[in-house]
């Protein structure tokens, strides 16, 4: 398993192409995609599904059923909203064979637009996909209350004086903490109007050389020549490159992404290999 401190965050699990993707952000008790599952994750509360191709969700049944045997409380699992009557089939199916009843657990659908609050300050906004099959990308983040500029000037008594008469003192704000692109061809950075600011990106970099662009277009895959334009558009502090194709070394990977990018971002970009 790997391990990847951007700044303040840790990043586990693994990711190459085909084979599995799974992110666990612990800070924020949540794993992106499961193709597999640790068991070290099994108590971590939230998972968000981006597609249902099985390098990216084959997990599942591991992590619901070991929750269920331990006599933990169901994990809260998001998927596509376009997968959700075929996964609910699959894992009743599954859990049956596995113990003739069912396990126990929550599956939520979702779709582009939604936005899902989840643990009491963090909120996830389901962005569109672009993938071969139906996919979402997801932007987490932060919840704040922040006082309204009109009453920053009054003493602490004179705010409890307020709030006592009812009188709406704060704005919610939201931080965008991280995105999560999943596989994808791209997004637009106005798929929301956080991404753009989110500290932490996790992007897809799948295919690096001239011979493999037609195959990234075809996949609906990002190429590495279609980075340096979505990294000019992002103020993150974290840029994480992960889900690289098998035919590529580690070593040629760590080559090719910063001999292709520009100088300038080398220092935020973070390769998950």
């Amino acid at each position: 398993m790997l391990t990847l401190k951007c700044g303040n965050w840790i990043l586990e699990g693994k990711s190459s192409s085909a084979v599995a993707t799974y992110i666990r952000v612990k800070q924020l008790d949540l794993i992106f995609d499961l193709g597999r599952c640790p068991m070290r994750f099994i108590g971590t509360n939230h998972v968000f599904i981006s597609h249902f191709h099985l390098d990216h969700y084959f997990g599942l049944p591991i992590y619901i059923s070991q929750r269920w045997l331990a006599g933990m409380p169901p994990g809260n699992v998001y998927v596509p909203s376009s997968g959700f009557k075929q996964i609910k089939q699959i894992l009743d199916r599954i859990s049956a064979l596995d113990t003739g009843r069912s396990w126990g657990y929550q599956i939520n659908p979702v779709a582009a637009g939604d936005s899902i609050p989840f643990r009491q300050n963090l909120i996830a906004h389901i962005l569109p996909g672009n993938h071969s099959v139906p996919a979402v990308s997801y932007l987490i983040c932060e919840v704040r209350n922040k006082l309204k500029p009109e009453y920053r000037h009054l003493s602490g008594k004179e705010l409890v004086a307020l709030k006592d008469s009812d009188v709406e003192i704060t704005n919610e704000v939201q931080l965008p903490l991280v995105a999560y692109l999943g596989d994808t061809r791209g997004i637009a950075i106005d798929a929301h109007p956080l991404l753009r600011k989110c500290k932490l990106l996790i992007c897809e970099c799948t295919f690096l050389t001239p011979e493999h662009r037609e195959r990234a277009k075809r996949t609906k895959h990002l190429h590495i020549d279609m980075l340096p334009k979505l990294l000019e558009q992002l103020e993150s502090e974290h840029i994480v490159l992960n889900h690289f194709s098998r035919r590529y070394t580690p070593e040629f990977i760590r080559e090719e992404v910063y001999k292709r990018l520009p100088t300038s971002e080398h220092p935020r970009v973070h390769l998950f290999i």
